[in-house]
């Protein structure tokens, strides 16, 4: 009986990735209708993100005083151009200030979930294979992180870097938000781990990190991507609640949540300041929640009929 090699061991023991499985994952994902909805949500507010130079009519921080009123007041929405939606109180046009806003809010959900994924799968696939005292040390520094609020931890890096940026804001929520990323990452490793083909490349004398990489990591990504994916809807609400504090992103960004926080003299007169950025929050994060819900029941077809 031929002895496999340890390159050989790499091909066979890994989970096959063949192009009938995505066809079939297709179909189930196909199935759910809440989840193509959420997808085209995402699809919509992607696009826009990525267009927002040539949809914006106007520029997100040019300010129309001219054209509002005598007395002070926002520009009502007219139902039609140049002023769609109205203006807020200072004259920044409210699609402008919606479609730049939609830029910012992916940029900082996307951007923080990878940084968070790449940290919380690292400590994660490293406690749960490793074990002994390295998954005591890890798991106990997750717990220690997920006992603090994030937004407090993202509000006092933000206080002392020298100048924030939206980077420095997706950086700062990144590095803070991966504690429950690693709890999935460890609980998928725990169960991987006693596969026979860990203990065959084991016993060929694959390295910890080769195992890890090659035979671990691919059978983890799963479930964690579809918690990243429901991630980015918390980060795009994280965002949004730092930007209504005045500790997101800086002036003159436009940013949902400074949309609404400049709203909140102007709620009862003119309620669609409020309305307007709210709608577009609600669209955002439903989409990518029942995405995330349909990615999963797509991948865990029995987890879905419990």
């Amino acid at each position: 009986m031929r002895t496999l090699s340890l390159a050989e061991a790499d091909v066979t023991t890994q989970a096959d990735v063949h192009p009938a499985a995505f066809v079939v994952f297709w179909r189930r994902f196909a199935r759910n209708r809440l989840a193509v909805i959420g997808l085209g949500l995402v699809l919509v507010v992607t696009f826009v993100a990525i267009f927002a130079p040539w949809l914006s009519p106007h520029s997100a921080t040019a300010e129309f005083i001219s054209a509002m009123p005598l007395d002070g007041a926002p520009l009502k929405p007219t139902w039609h151009m140049p002023f769609f939606l109205g203006t807020d109180g200072v004259g920044h046009d409210e699609l402008s200030q919606l479609i730049y806003g939609a830029r910012v809010s992916m940029e900082v959900g996307v951007m923080a979930t990878l940084i968070s994924l790449l940290i919380g799968m690292a400590v994660g696939v490293v406690a749960g294979y490793l074990g002994g005292w390295v998954d005591n040390l890890l798991m106990r520094l997750t717990d220690i992180m997920l006992a603090f609020p994030i937004i407090l931890f993202v509000i006092l890096i933000d206080s002392v870097v020298s100048e924030r940026t939206v980077a420095t804001v997706f950086t700062s929520i990144g590095i803070l938000a991966w504690p429950g990323i690693a709890r999935i990452a460890r609980g998928q490793t725990l169960s991987v781990s006693k596969n026979e083909y860990v203990d065959v490349a084991r016993s060929l004398g694959a390295s910890p990190v080769r195992i890890m990489v090659l035979h671990i990591l691919p059978n983890v990504l799963s479930p964690v991507l579809v918690y990243g994916t429901l991630q980015i809807a918390n980060n795009i609400l994280l965002e949004s609640a730092l930007s209504f504090l005045g500790a997101g992103v800086p002036d003159p960004i436009p940013s949902w949540g400074k949309m609404l926080s400049a709203s909140i003299g102007y709620y009862l007169v003119d309620p669609y300041l409020l309305i307007w950025p709210g709608v577009a929050l609600a669209l955002a994060t439903l989409g990518f929640n029942l995405l995330g819900d349909g990615l999963n029941d797509a991948m865990n077809p029995r987890a879905a009929q419990l």
